[in-house]
């Protein structure tokens, strides 16, 4: 099952990731429509990155919550059917590890899908796809 892994020690927060997933899954360079999300928390003495990226889960939650068939399990990966999605919002409120994203200007959630662009553009090495 390909998945994203995410090494927060080598994360520099500098949102490349996000922006090579938008290009290569909508053909612009707006981090908001990533599949992808590092946010960055800043405390009295650290500073942290976080990854919210799917997790490709083996009994994915968001399949089992969609009640129109827009998303499937296939091959490993979350796949989504654009064309069946009605914005529902149960995905989003059923994964676990807040990795499903909503942009009001696209027509169904933003999933990641495991292609693996943004680990070949990060330049920290932070990302790595796992089969």
């Amino acid at each position: 099952m390909p998945r994203i892994e995410f090494n927060p020690g080598a994360c520099s927060g500098c949102q490349i990731c996000q922006q090579v997933c938008s290009l290569v899954k909508v053909g612009v360079l707006n981090i908001e429509k990533a599949r992808i999300r590092i946010v960055t928390e800043f405390g009295k003495n650290y500073t942290r990155h976080i990854a919210h990226v799917c997790r490709q889960c083996e009994d994915p939650p968001c399949v089992a919550v969609c009640p129109t068939g827009a998303l499937e399990k296939k091959d490993g990966r979350i796949i989504v059917h654009e064309e069946k999605c009605i914005l529902c919002l149960n995905c989003k409120n059923a994964c676990p590890f807040n990795a499903i994203f909503i942009h009001p200007e696209l027509k169904a959630p933003l999933i990641c899908d495991a292609c693996g662009a943004c680990t070949t553009y990060c330049p920290m090495g932070a990302l790595k796809l796992v089969k």
